[in-house]
């Protein structure tokens, strides 16, 4: 009977009827400590389902109007009195009631559920309601916070693979008419020094020399590289330039003392920095 009815409602395939029955004394999940809760289920297509819910739910709220009407009548009437009257109020509710559950977020494609006006659960329900509102907005709020995190470590990541290749990847998240940003590919100036090409001479001295010529002998190389980079304003242009002919100065340098400290101990002095840089003009 409608008067015993505690919920409808369904979840994917499963479409479920509570029941108050004073007889029987029945533990359900949804009963919030109450007793005497039966359950009905079965079982279908989604679609399905979700028709018989909707059904349901219609005739229940016919039952209440009947039931709010009986309340009403203040004299006997006839039965077709009473069935028009029963039309002319039901319709309109019951179309109400089906527009209400297309537009409600809570009742969504997957699940619904319809606690009985007057039921002993509907406070219990609405405060449930409301809290697991408040914990999806929480969620959303984590959810969006966790993206915007990823897609900053995204752009991050796209600008450099940008200055490796000259060229902006396509994975690079833009926002409503905004432009990719302009970057310039970095010059390759990096080095590393083999082992093998370290001098291995016996005077500890002149060991330290070689080494800091060959070391600056590849910052000479770099600066090169960074002062011969193409589409570069006058300014930085120049300045470029006059790093690498202070690098090469400071190589010769190295190389005089290299010399000085040969012919000292009775050796020959060599030629590196001529080598090195053929056809340089050395300041």
């Amino acid at each position: 009977q409608w008067k015993q009815l505690e919920n409808l409602y369904f979840r994917e395939k499963k479409f479920a009827v509570e029941v108050h029955d004073p007889r029987r004394i029945s533990v359900s999940r949804r009963t919030f400590g109450q007793s005497g809760l039966v359950v009905q289920t079965w079982y279908a297509n989604t679609s399905l389902i979700k028709s018989i819910w909707v059904m349901a739910i219609s005739q229940h709220q016919f039952y209440l109007d009947r039931k709010q009407s009986k309340a009403k009548i203040p004299s006997a009437r006839s039965l077709d009195d009473i069935a028009m009257d029963l039309t002319e109020m039901g319709t309109p509710k019951v179309s109400k009631l089906v527009t209400l559950e297309a537009k409600n977020q809570l009742i969504m494609a997957s699940n619904g559920s319809l606690i009985s006006s007057g039921s002993q659960d509907s406070e219990v329900s609405e405060e449930q309601k409301k809290e697991k509102i408040m914990e999806l907005k929480r969620k959303e709020k984590l959810l969006q916070e966790k993206l915007l995190q990823k897609v900053e470590e995204l752009k991050k990541i796209c600008l450099r693979e940008a200055e490796l290749t000259g060229k902006m990847p396509k994975e690079y998240p833009l926002g409503a008419g905004e432009e990719p940003p302009q970057v310039r590919r970095r010059v390759g100036t990096a080095f590393k020094l083999d082992d093998n090409l370290l001098p291995s001479e016996e005077d500890p001295t002149l060991q330290d020399l070689e080494s800091n010529f060959i070391i600056h002998q590849k910052l000479v190389e770099a600066a090169k590289k960074l002062a011969s980079e193409p589409d570069l304003c006058k300014n930085v242009k120049k300045k470029r330039k006059q790093e690498y002919a202070d690098a090469v100065k400071k190589l010769q340098e190295i190389e005089n003392s290299i010399n000085e400290y040969r012919i000292k101990c009775g050796k020959k002095p060599t030629q590196k920095s001529t080598l090195a840089l053929p056809g340089e003009r050395i300041p």
